[in-house]
């Protein structure tokens, strides 16, 4: 049987979760995710407790294209193909 990768979904759930475990609020803002992000992972002896030092992830190539493409099929369906498009 396929392993099937974690959801964004789950993610966020398990996120949720550990935040009420901890008796932490939801951070609202990026900063204050980066900050508890920062926080947490400084208690628990994190070596690169900063995101800041961690090294960046590659992006995939070619990414950027399908993701409007993607954006630009999902606004047309919902608002009907009324959007004008671009020229290709």
């Amino acid at each position: 049987m396929a392993r099937r990768r974690v959801t964004i979904r789950q993610v966020y759930a398990l996120a949720a979760a550990l935040c009420a475990r901890a008796g932490e609020p939801w951070p609202e803002s990026f900063d204050e995710a980066s900050e508890l992000i920062g926080r947490v992972r400084t208690e628990i002896g994190h070596p690169q407790p900063r995101l800041e030092d961690c090294p960046p992830r590659p992006r995939p190539r070619g990414r950027r294209q399908l993701d409007k493409r993607l954006h630009d099929q999902l606004v047309d369906e919902l608002l009907g193909g009324s959007r004008s498009r671009d020229p290709p």
